[in-house]
């Protein structure tokens, strides 16, 4: 009876080592799964970290570029189309402007004299211009062209459709970027989400 007592706790005992090494291993699988997620989220927010960077670069850069744009003054010369009430209301907001920008060179701070154009002159240009360029369209492309540009439009691919297709092309990140004029950083953020 004890010979039998002991197999039985031997059996139990080999049953309990193998839970052990089974449970150990799954132990050791998880910590290895853990470990490549942290391994990821540094990945991501190193990449999320250029990303932003670039992109305050790129407002950087976008803003100086602004500031050198020449003054609307010599717009509105250029432009015959303007009405007697635009220059009135254009040099009514350039009196405010003046006034704003004299007290603020109060403040040791250089401010740029900008004159802002009204809301409807503007609306009233643009839609004038795309008239003036429909217009021109309609008058001199045949009906199958236009529908060839309308069809283009509508199948026009959004920035990760392309970002996807040059890949799939076999063009590195740095062509891909270049080609679609975004960053490199950018490229492949939309690469990493895609797969």
């Amino acid at each position: 009876m004890t010979t039998i007592l002991i197999v039985v706790l031997f059996v139990l005992q080999l049953l309990s080592f193998y839970a052990i090494v089974i449970l150990n291993t799954k132990l050791a699988k998880f910590q290895d799964l853990e470990k490549k997620q942290e391994r990821l989220m540094r990945e991501m927010d190193d990449t999320i970290s250029l990303y932003l960077t670039e992109m305050k670069d790129e407002n950087n850069r976008l803003i100086s570029e602004l500031q050198t744009v020449p003054k609307p003054q010599s717009i509105v010369a250029a432009h015959p189309i303007m009405q007697e009430e635009q220059h009135i209301e254009l040099e009514a907001q350039q009196a405010t402007v003046e006034r704003s920008s004299k007290e603020e060179s109060k403040t040791n701070f250089e401010v740029e004299q900008r004159v802002f154009v009204p809301k409807n002159i503007a609306v009233n240009a643009y839609s004038r211009q795309q008239n003036a360029s429909n217009n021109t369209v309609n008058q001199s492309a045949p009906v199958a062209i236009q529908e060839a540009v309308i069809e283009e439009t509508q199948k026009e691919l959004t920035l990760e459709e392309q970002v996807i297709k040059l890949s799939k092309q076999g063009q590195t990140i740095e062509e891909i970027a270049k080609q679609l004029q975004k960053g490199k950083t950018e490229i492949e953020l939309l690469l990493k989400f895609h797969s």
